[in-house]
């Protein structure tokens, strides 16, 4: 067999002990929804970089990020087929990938912060507010802490594990699974949440499970909170951002021990991301330093 629809079918048979479920269900639906529609009746060895960049054109309701991320599964299906020897180069490599910028980052300032922290209108979203900007942990993190994970001796919390809709499931990486130190500000929020409730989870819902989502801190909490604070719009996982930003601006930590406390490989993200926002302040630079002497 050499159309399409084989091949994308063998990738993702491939891929199903690879990848994380959430990833697999994302990428499966990809081929379903956004590229078989367009190939999968086409023999393999038709498939041209013009019919690519064609199909690309029409993707004009997602961004350059998005586009890479289509691309490296195509790339990934007709692999396949190279490996087969039905092709003797893959048409993918011959697409320029589309142009993608890093998005320019806005953290809340200390007073934002305040305002948000101080006008929560529950409990439970008081606490993952806590833990979102005071260790720069992930939502899906935040919500699968287990009491046990909480060393108040050592003044440490482990992270080990993530939730979401598709269930429990290992960190995004390997690096993501790390130790977070305690800070003053977040003890109290911890003390309070551990003597809450009996469940061996930190988060649990009114019926006492853990959540397997933040979307209900987000749509009837988080949205309407910063309208009526007046602050500008941002995506919960801004709070990340803050944590970062400060730590760095307030020369808490380096950029290794950050990139180390988000749970990131190296310090490439730290320094894309990061500290590129933090060098765009010059209010605290000493102007009258002398360069030459």
């Amino acid at each position: 067999m050499s159309k399409f629809h084989y091949y994308s079918s063998l990738y993702l048979e491939f891929k199903k002990e690879d990848l994380k479920f959430s990833t697999f269900d994302k990428y499966k639906n990809i081929i379903k929804d956004r590229i078989n529609p367009i190939f999968q009746d086409m023999q393999v060895q038709d498939i041209k970089p013009s019919n690519i960049k064609k199909w690309l054109l029409t993707l004009s309701d997602i961004g350059g990020k998005s586009k890479r991320i289509y691309l490296s599964i195509l790339r990934g299906i007709l692999q396949e087929a190279l490996y087969d020897e039905l092709i003797t180069r893959n048409p993918v490599s011959l697409v320029r990938l589309p142009k993608y910028s890093t998005p320019r980052i806005v953290p809340f300032n200390a007073d934002e912060v305040k305002m948000i922290m101080n006008n929560t209108p529950n409990e439970n979203y008081r606490f993952y507010l806590a833990f979102a900007f005071y260790t720069g942990m992930r939502s899906g993190e935040i919500i699968a802490l287990k009491k046990s994970d909480i060393d108040l001796k050592n003044m440490t919390i482990k992270v080990q594990r993530t939730r979401s809709r598709y269930g429990e499931s290992t960190p995004k990486t390997t690096y993501s699974i790390r130790e977070i130190p305690i800070i003053k500000l977040l003890k109290p929020y911890i003390l309070e949440l551990y003597n809450k409730h009996d469940n061996e989870y930190l988060f649990v819902t009114q019926y006492n499970k853990p959540y397997n989502t933040t979307n209900v801190f987000q749509e009837k909490f988080w949205k309407p909170s910063l309208k009526e604070l007046g602050i500008e719009y941002r995506r919960p996982y801004n709070a990340r951002h803050t944590y970062a930003t400060n730590m760095l601006y307030n020369n808490l930590v380096t950029p290794v021990q950050l990139a180390q406390l988000l749970g990131h490989a190296n310090t490439q993200m730290v320094y894309d991301v990061y500290v590129n926002y933090i060098e765009r302040f010059n209010d605290k630079f000493d102007r009258s330093i002398e360069i030459y002497v």
